[in-house]
């Protein structure tokens, strides 16, 4: 998607920033020269997701000049990098390490000749603030990640590189395969005027599809079949209730949908049963509307809640947060919840360390009335790695060599750089605050590990994160109890949930925003139109407000900045 901006708004930022900020920043000669070799290149994880070629396989790529080009190898001279990153402060290190000096930080160094210089790593919570500062003040690191709204800010002042041809030459294979999978969506957030200026992360899109989890081991003993209608679903927590004994019925929370997925106790998928997809910019008779005000949600909004009246959806959920759900789950008090890929690894683990009799199953449920299940998919990105304007072409090669590392070391998950297994790892210990995934990364690695377990695959053909997902499975399949308390029980969870996904891939109705652009209008007014939705939305469902009421804040909703965020987005298409 092209990006256009108001002249007026681009003079009247670059105004209010320091000249500074448009300094050249240095390439320094410090670094270490390093050996083309590269561990983590040896190691290349297989994705299990059509890319199965390593690293040391990959083709070299060619420069301008015709120059073969190694992704992994030195960069072209030393350079220092000067970083602002978040600073992740539940991550655990070696004795004697920590963010900045770590065996992975450490290894990427030696490799490229880069030397890592945090002008400042701040804890996430004030990382958004620090970011502003430096941008207003005009002194910017040579290298941040910076949300949507920055990105516009510094893009329209001429404040940071174009990372166009460093992409297309120093981006490794794997890289580019990993952007790929998220159809343009990514590099069409950074684009203006055809340039790439900045790099985006990769979330897996599996984080944003709801999933329903219903005690297994209840299930069993009660000879209930798995769930495909919220009739079906509604008779799952009746039964739940009478036969033993649950004091709630289907758990929620107040933060009843999200934007960004992974919304453990919301109620996402009720309402995409009906074709409903608040928080997203969907497209409806070829025009961009925001789903949270369409004909669908109020019929959503409607038959949810019956439900709520009906007692199958507690009443109190209008003050329950996500730690008092979690409670309510683990203790027992009830056995059904909408929640994500990854909850049967946690909080549900828990409650196995307890009683290892203990199981959930999930499903994708409830379905449309075409047998389809509706899920809005999020954006793949969300966050942005910018080069301050000025930087060396040295600069820009490092930084993209610096995350084709970033990108193969996380799918490894660090293991080829390790000297002891139970050696700590995160992504968050690298250079940079930039999540690089695949879009199809989850389901990915569960089928891959599947394969294996039927047979269709030998485990050799696995590595990474598929190959550790396939151990944990059949450890836990073996002894849940005893995995459990090794700490392995992860991967079991994982392919389990992500495993469903990719084999139901072909029976979901996968919706993706009109626009995942964040406009100028909203920067203003977002905040307003949120809490004017969320509020409405909570007073029609444990009726403290008609559902009549739901017109009447689709026209406030407009009158108070809706309009111009919509006319904006259409206007982002043209």
């Amino acid at each position: 998607m092209k990006k256009k901006w108001t002249k007026t708004w681009a003079l009247l930022l670059a105004l209010t920033m320091a000249g500074s900020l448009l300094m050249a920043c240095q390439s320094s000669k410090g670094g270490s020269d390093a050996a083309a070799g590269d561990t983590a290149k040896d190691n290349a994880a297989d994705t299990a997701q059509g890319a199965d070629a390593s690293q040391d396989g990959q083709d070299a790529q060619t420069e301008d000049t015709g120059a073969q080009v190694d992704p992994y190898g030195p960069v072209s001279e030393p350079v220092t990098l000067h970083i602002g990153r978040s600073e992740d402060t539940n991550a655990s290190y070696l004795e004697g390490q920590d963010s900045s000096n770590n065996y992975i930080v450490n290894h990427i160094s030696e490799q490229l000749g880069v030397e890592f210089v945090y002008d400042f790593s701040v804890a996430s919570d004030t990382y958004e603030t620090k970011v502003s500062m430096a941008i207003t003040s005009g002194e910017m690191p040579d290298v941040m990640t910076v949300t949507e709204s920055q990105f516009r800010q510094l893009a329209a002042a001429g404040a940071i590189e174009d990372m166009t041809d460093a992409y297309n030459t120093y981006a490794s294979d794997n890289l580019k395969a990993a952007y790929e999978t998220t159809q343009g969506i990514s590099f069409g957030t950074v684009t203006v005027d055809g340039k790439i200026m900045g790099m985006p992360n990769i979330s897996p899109g599996a984080d944003g599809i709801p999933m329903l989890f219903v005690r297994g081991d209840w299930m069993e003993e009660l000879g209930l079949e798995a769930p495909k209608s919220v009739e079906d679903i509604v008779n799952i927590v009746n039964t739940f209730r009478e036969k033993k004994g649950t004091t709630n019925g289907l758990v929620v929370s107040s933060d009843i949908v999200k934007e960004n997925g992974n919304n453990t106790y919301g109620i996402d998928a009720l309402f995409a049963m009906y074709g409903s997809y608040p928080k997203h910019f969907v497209e409806e008779d070829g025009k961009i509307v925001y789903g949270s005000n369409t004909a669908a949600t109020k019929e959503a909004l409607t038959g949810i809640r019956k439900l709520v009246e009906d007692g199958v959806i507690d009443s109190s959920f209008v003050v329950r947060d996500g730690s008092t759900c979690e409670e309510i789950v683990t203790s027992g008090q009830a056995g059904v919840f909408f929640g994500a890929w990854w909850n049967m690894s946690w909080p549900l683990n828990n409650m196995i360390t307890d009683d290892p009799s203990v199981y959930w199953n999930c499903y994708l449920a409830p379905l449309a009335a075409d047998g389809k299940y509706n899920t809005a998919m999020t954006s793949p990105s969300g966050s942005y790695l910018v080069v301050k304007a000025g930087c060396s072409d040295a600069v820009k090669e490092a930084v993209i060599k610096t995350m084709n590392y970033q990108f193969d070391i996380d799918q490894d998950q660090g293991v080829s750089l390790k000297s002891d297994p139970s050696d700590p790892y995160s992504w968050t210990s690298m250079p940079f605050s930039l999540l690089l995934s695949r879009y199809d990364d989850k389901e990915g690695k569960a089928l891959a590990a599947l394969a294996v377990v039927n047979g269709e695959k030998d485990v050799s053909e696995l590595s990474g994160e598929a190959l550790q997902w396939y151990e944990s499975y059949m450890a836990a399949t073996e002894d849940v109890a005893a995995a459990e308390a090794a700490n392995n029980l992860s991967g079991w969870a994982y392919v389990r949930a992500a495993g469903l996904l990719g084999q139901e891939v072909g029976n979901m109705n996968q919706v993706f925003d009109a626009s995942y652009t964040q406009t100028e209008s909203m920067d203003s007014k977002w905040a307003t139109l949120e809490k004017l939705e969320d509020e409405t939305f909570l007073k029609i469902l444990n009726g403290e407000a008609s559902v009549d009421a739901f017109d009447e804040y689709v026209e406030q909703w407009n009158a108070l900045g809706g309009t111009d965020i919509l006319a904006e987005l259409e206007a982002l298409r043209q």
